[in-house]
């Protein structure tokens, strides 16, 4: 877990945007949401702990280059023997924390439904709050949310204001700014791996320092990864294949979960959100990549 809070959150966007806070941070406000509406489910809270502790570094930017699975390194982990023996002497079993992690077991931390759950929810509260276009206190959001049969309820008009953050949050990830600088890190960690001066296999362990070392160090990525910490400005990004070699980006998702308004989605009582979730849909698909 303390290698976690040297994970960025947001990936490569650190450079040019405002998500540089820690895989470690969203870790503890997934903990504190969940302890706060089961503070007597220790199975449930240890899950929330250690839902992403086998993330890469930079998060999920790497996750193209083959053998990078962050769901695999997680369940890994959690079966490990010593995480085992440390749960086993609270009477946790790794089996019943992965069943809450993969949403397979229904809870404020995952689902697989569509329903907001407390993974994203910290994520893009925390996203608009140091972004500066958070319009609703956190205490005041904590204060009218509540929790029922596994699911986070809204009153309508704190509904609205979370939806808001999440078309936000989705914009941004469909961005050139975030599309750009991930894609051009993720090159330059495949260069590293095709070299061999990068082992895949050794990512659950590394941190984004570690990475960005050898990308300072190896000769190959060196004056690239400099031009992409001083001049990302000049990444051009397009939908529309260009006639020369460019980097291909896919944009495979968007986390679009939706928020319950007294028990029904909020798809439900307004036409416009379900209009805005068919717009976004849109910018999923494939980008080209390259300097200017």
């Amino acid at each position: 877990m303390r290698r976690l809070h040297y994970i960025r959150h947001g990936g490569a966007s650190f450079i040019n945007t405002h998500h540089t806070f820690s895989r470690l941070q969203h870790t503890l406000g997934v903990f504190a949401l969940t302890a706060h509406f089961e503070p007597d489910n220790r199975t449930l809270r240890a899950a929330a702990l250690l839902h992403d502790i086998g993330h890469a570094p930079f998060s999920h930017t790497l996750e193209s280059i083959p053998g990078v699975d962050h769901h695999d390194w997680t369940r890994g982990a959690l079966f490990s023997e010593e995480i085992v023996n440390i749960l086993s002497r609270a009477k946790i079993y790794a089996a019943d924390l992965m069943e809450y992690i993969d949403g397979s077991n229904r809870s404020i931390l995952r689902n697989n439904d569509g329903v907001l759950h407390a993974d994203h929810l910290d994520s893009w509260v925390r996203s608009a709050f140091i972004g500066g276009y958070l319009t609703i206190s956190t205490d005041e959001l904590l204060d009218v949310m509540s929790y029922k049969n596994g699911s986070l309820q809204f009153p309508l008009d704190a509904g609205e204001r979370v939806t808001s953050l999440i078309w936000e949050e989705a914009r941004m990830q469909a961005s050139p700014a975030n599309i750009g600088v991930n894609a051009i890190m993720r090159k330059l960690a495949g260069c590293l791996v095709h070299n061999n001066e990068l082992d895949t296999t050794e990512l659950p362990l590394m941190t984004d320092a570690h990475i960005e070392q050898l990308l300072l160090n190896v000769p190959d990525t060196q004056e690239e990864y400099e031009k992409l910490l001083m001049e990302s400005w000049r990444i051009r990004v397009s939908r529309n294949k260009p006639a020369f070699p460019a980097e291909t980006a896919a944009l495979s998702k968007l986390y679009l979960a939706m928020p319950l308004i007294q028990g029904v989605l909020i798809t439900e009582y307004s036409p416009d959100v379900l209009a805005t979730i068919n717009q976004l849909t849109e910018l999923i698909g494939t980008y080209y990549v390259w300097w200017e």
